[in-house]
């Protein structure tokens, strides 16, 4: 029977047929349906399940009858069922699937059975060292890395497999591959606070001056978690003097201390900022070296590699990064705030403190800008260089050009800068009176002026005497 719409009621039509406005009845939809049942996901389960318990009856049974003696079929996850042996630590159910013919270089998200055996950290040492053992005899890949670009050799320093990595060593497996982050198994040792394993990487010749992507050595990574024993064994191989008290810290007594030579008309050298910005890039180490030839604060800022090389830098590392810290320091933006006392305005009280204070402040960082404005322009002409060499519709040379531009910015931002402080202390010196307790050296003019004013004064005085003493006189006479 036809349902007709409502308001078009049957007859109404030239047709017929009542179907033009009506529509028939459906059947009803089941929204309530049962998903389909996961048999492959089932079987994985119970297989885990079996492999978890260590129920080597339950895993025969079900590779026999559910998997039909496929040991390498791929389960719901992916994984094999060797991978779930081996991450369980179950050395027997390993073992067997191995004697079945399971792969020991099947692979699933970028893991291997050895890789994730290495990963499990709570199982027996002998269980893993049994698996290990078990899968290098069926001739599993050790220099395979996973998504993150870890090896089996990593993943076992991280949970503490002495045995498993004496065992790789023994294999002579790669130790200097990196992951990721740029760390190799030193780093990983280092990390994981694993001081014998540690050693054991070393007395195979793993080599501790690298760096990773951030800059950090393997000293700076046990220094940064202060862990003391892995710190003592990379300094005693790295021939690493013990650190004692560096007397360049301390030697910054008076204000004359800071700024030498400043009462003779000559520059200040800044020299005691050395050993800080050194301990800032970490290069602590070579503070001595620096400081013994002398060198200003601009001479630092300003170092090439030859400079380096000639004050004792040979690890390229130790030289990348004092250059990074260079190029960081000259990079940083720079504000008229930060300069102290750093207005025009008449202070309501202006002691000599303050006085010193805001006029080494300002003579600071004129120098510093100074130092930053000749870095920008030494790169910028080493740019223009690079760009003679390079041909029209190279796009080496627009990015030159581009960079030599962003310099030329620079350039001018840090003269506007220095003539902005350069302006304003010379309002400071005109608004403002010399402080009260300003004690300075007196000129020419003021010692001709003294010694005249005394003169003066002893012969008024000798005066005032010479009437005093007539007047008396006369007093007397009479």
């Amino acid at each position: 029977m036809a349902h007709f719409l409502p308001g078009r009621p049957g007859g109404d039509s030239d047709s017929d047929s009542d179907e033009d406005y009506g529509f028939y009845d459906k059947p009803p939809r089941n929204y309530y349906q049962q998903q389909q049942f996961n048999e492959k996901k089932k079987i994985e389960i119970d297989l885990q399940d079996a492999i978890i318990n260590g129920n080597m009856k339950d895993v025969q049974e079900i590779v026999t009858t559910r998997l039909n003696n496929n040991v390498n079929v791929r389960l719901d996850s992916g994984w094999s069922a060797l991978m779930h042996a081996s991450f369980h630590a179950q050395d027997k159910i390993v073992k067997y699937l191995l004697d079945l013919g399971a792969d020991a270089n099947y692979r699933a998200d970028s893991m291997t059975p050895v890789m994730t055996a290495c990963s499990n950290s709570s199982a027996s040492n002998d269980a893993i060292y049994s698996i290990v053992t078990d899968l290098i005899e069926k001739d599993c890949k050790l220099n395979c890395i996973d998504n993150y670009g870890q090896t089996p050799l990593m993943k076992a320093i991280g949970c503490g497999r002495v045995a498993v990595v004496q065992k790789f060593m023994e294999l002579k497996v790669n130790i200097e591959i990196r992951d990721l982050q740029g760390w190799t198994a030193v780093f990983w040792a280092a990390h994981h606070n694993q001081p014998e394993i540690l050693e054991i990487l070393i007395a195979h010749g793993a080599r501790m001056t690298e760096v990773d992507k951030y800059n950090r050595s393997v000293l700076d990574i046990a220094e940064l978690h202060e862990y003391n024993e892995i710190v003592e064994i990379l300094k005693k191989h790295l021939q690493i003097p013990e650190e004692v008290e560096d007397p360049y810290f301390n030697e910054i007594t008076t204000w004359h201390d800071y700024y030498p030579g400043i009462n003779k008309g000559q520059k200040p050298e800044y020299r005691s900022e050395i050993p800080h910005l050194l301990y800032g890039m970490h290069l602590e180490n070579f503070t001595s070296a620096f400081m013994k030839t002398g060198m200003d604060l601009r001479t630092f800022l300003l170092l090439e590699e030859d400079d380096m090389l000639k004050l004792g830098m040979e690890l390229p590392y130790e030289r990348q990064r004092l250059k990074i810290g260079l190029r960081n320091f000259h990079k940083r933006n720079w504000k008229i705030k930060a300069v102290v006392g750093m207005t025009a305005q008449r202070p309501e009280n202006f002691s000599m403190l303050n006085y010193l204070t805001s006029l080494g402040s300002h003579l600071h960082q004129i120098y510093v800008l100074e130092a930053t404005l000749q870095y920008v322009l030494r790169e910028y002409n080493r740019i223009q260089d690079q760009i003679k060499f390079e041909p029209p519709d190279s796009p080496i040379r627009e990015k030159l050009t581009s960079a030599a531009k962003k310099l030329i910015f620079n350039i001018n931002c840090i003269r506007k800068a220095m003539n902005r402080v350069k302006y304003i202390l010379k309002k400071i010196a005109d608004n403002n009176p010399e402080p009260a307790d300003l004690i300075k050296e007196k000129s020419l003019q003021d010692i001709t002026m003294g010694y005249v004013t005394e003169a003066m004064v002893v012969f008024s005085i000798g005066l005032v005497v010479y009437h005093v003493k007539n007047i008396v006189s006369y007093l007397v006479r009479k």
